[in-house]
Parts: C-alpha cells; sequence; structure tokens
C-alpha cells in the first residue's frame, strides 16, 4: 500500500491494482509506463522519506532494474544493474544508504518453461553466488559485488548499517530446486546474519547462524525498515516431505538471541504474521496472521501480542472461506 494505492505483486510480471475498500480489481498498471519488465515482490518502503524502493528480474534483458517511487507513487529513478543471466532474486534488502542484492545460482530454464515445465528454475551451483552493494537510490554503475559460496535466500528479515558495515538477517538454504526439486527438496536452512564490510576497496563477508530451526516468511515493525531492529516473527516449518508444510510463528530477539514459539496445533498452519504497530517502541504491536484448519478446511484470522507470542491469539476470527496458506499480506490503514 504506498500512495494511496494497494498493489499485490509476484515472482515476475506487472503489479495489480486493488480497490483497498472493497478488495475488487482495479486493473494491471505499469505505473505510467515506468514499468519496462517487471514488479517483483518484495519493494520496501523507507520511513524516513516514505519513498518505494523496487525492483524487478525478468527472463531476458535487461535481467534486473531497480526502481525508486516517490510518495506519490510515480516513478522516479530506475537503473538497469548488470548481471549475465536470468537469476531468481526474490527479494532485496535496504538500510539508510544502500540497497543490497543476493544473486544466488537458480537460473531461469528458458528450453524449460517453453515445453511446459512445471518449474522452469533450475539449481547451477557453477554459476557461483555473490551479493551487491549500491548506493540507495544511486546509479547502477556504483554497485560493489562480493562472491559468497552457493546458497540461496527468499526472504531477509531487515537490514541496516553498523558503521561500515551492512547487517542483512535472513533466511537462508543450501540449495534450491536441485534436479529440479520442489521447495520441500530444498537443502538445509538456517536463520542467519550476514555482516557486509564496505570501508576497504573491496567488499568483505562474513555469516553468523542466529538459529538453525526451519523458519520463513519472516517480518519486522517496518517503522524500522532498512534501521536497526531487535525483533523478527517468522513462520516456523514442519517436516514433510515433498511438501512445505507451515506451522506456528516464532519470535526472535537479536539481541538476546532467544526464540520464542507459538505452536497452533498439528492441524493448524499459520502463514506469515503481518506487524501492526500499537505504541512508539519497537515491536509494540499485533500480529496478524491467517490460519488454515485442514481438518475443518477452515481458516481464521489470529491476533497475537507481538511481545508475547508464546501465549498464542488474543483473538482469533473465523473467515466465511478457505486462504490458502503461503500467501503473503499487508495491513492497510482507514482509506
Amino acid at each position: 500500500f504506498h500512495g494511496g494505492r494497494l498493489l499485490t505483486s509476484g515472482e515476475v510480471g506487472l503489479p495489480f491494482e486493488l480497490n483497498p475498500n472493497d478488495l475488487s480489481t482495479v486493473g494491471v498498471t505499469d505505473m505510467g509506463g515506468a514499468i519496462k519488465t517487471s514488479f517483483t515482490a518484495h519493494p520496501k518502503v523507507d520511513p524516513v522519506t516514505g519513498y518505494l524502493h523496487f525492483f524487478g528480474y525478468w527472463f531476458v534483458e535487461p535481467y534486473l532494474t531497480y526502481h525508486v517511487a516517490d510518495t506519490t507513487g510515480k516513478v522516479i529513478h530506475s537503473q538497469v544493474i548488470a548481471v549475465k543471466k536470468s537469476t531468481m532474486i526474490h527479494s532485496f534488502a535496504i538500510t539508510e544508504k544502500d540497497v543490497v542484492f543476493w544473486e544466488c545460482p537458480v537460473l531461469f530454464d528458458l528450453g524449460a518453461a517453453a515445453a511446459g515445465a512445471a518449474n522452469p528454475f533450475v539449481w547451477q551451483p557453477d554459476y557461483g553466488a555473490r551479493v551487491g552493494v549500491m548506493p540507495l537510490g544511486g546509479d547502477a554503475k556504483a554497485i560493489r559485488w562480493k562472491e559468497i559460496d552457493p546458497c540461496y535466500v527468499f526472504h531477509e528479515v531487515n537490514a541496516f548499517r553498523q558503521g561500515d558495515d551492512i547487517i542483512v538477517d535472513l533466511c537462508k538454504y543450501a540449495t534450491m530446486f536441485d534436479g529440479g526439486a520442489s521447495l520441500g527438496g530444498s537443502g538445509a536452512s538456517s536463520l542467519s546474519r550476514w555482516t557486509i564490510g564496505t570501508a576497504g576497496k573491496e567488499l568483505t563477508f562474513s555469516e553468523q547462524v542466529v538459529t538453525s530451526a526451519a523458519v520463513e516468511l519472516p517480518s519486522h515493525d517496518r517503522r524500522f525498515s532498512g534501521r536497526k531492529h531487535r525483533y523478527g516473527w517468522l513462520v516456523n516449518l514442519r517436516e514433510h516431505p515433498g511438501s512445505v508444510d507451515f506451522a506456528g510463528i516464532s519470535q526472535v530477539d537479536f539481541e538476546s538471541g532467544k526464540r520464542t514459539v507459538w505452536d497452533p496445533g498439528q492441524n493448524n498452519h499459520a502463514n506469515e504474521a503481518f506487524f501492526v504497530a500499537e505504541g512508539k517502541g519497537e515491536g509494540e504491536g499485533w500480529l496478524l496472521t491467517y490460519v488454515f484448519n485442514h481438518g475443518s478446511k477452515k481458516s481464521y484470522l489470529a491476533i497475537l501480542n507481538a511481545q508475547d507470542v508464546a501465549a498464542g491469539p488474543v483473538a482469533a476470527i473465523e473467515l466465511p472461506q478457505r486462504v490458502p496458506y503461503g500467501f503473503h499480506g499487508v495491513w492497510v490503514p482507514t482509506v
């Protein structure tokens, strides 16, 4: 929700605008003709400027394009970032000064797509992996890359500057789509903290595992996007061979390393927990998550105290229809 418009985005393609009052479809938008390729999830709003930072990866050149829209939604800056092939870059991060991309060795296979393959993305570790840093709202020619060990990242919790270092907390996989496997066939995962040093001529890189628990779909207090954060909320993953099985919600305290968990029960599958602020301090507010029960085939909206996740929902509202778990969400204020 930005500039008074509610946009839905997917992996590739243009966003759809919805009417936030009744969720009816307004139509596809290319933001005034500014988007020539794709609007890839997940865009970021700088909480200080109110500007929207987003990107699109595409199947043919240009493979990666970075955009900035002002507070009205007008695109005021676009930059093509030079990459060799079409790689699946699902998300990225910003700090108050930087844009951070991670290019991992999951490549789009045009031949497989043309042949009707269910999954046209393939794991090609020989392509390599790297992280790139460029100035926020800046010139793509200024991007600097650092090679890292092959891995895959869908989502980050948040990123921030700490002196000359950039800290990124994210969900990392050892492999993804290896041998054409589904998400359930991915390699070992962890919630990790990347530290990218920017002081020298060359970037430096180090990694610390915050927890090896299987977690995904992270969220944070978006008033702190691109700024130092303490808390993150993530969906727990259950073991389920060949598939993805969501469970409850974890809160991670990145200062203490403590992880607290709400378990909704074996038949229930929570979704991404979206944070809604109430109070000035970080994490003072509520978590909203859709939960699907595969016994009753019904969904409900669970509301949790963001600072007391383990206590479980303070309210649960049954919905008139099932909500497929796996979708991301957003909180839209009164419009």
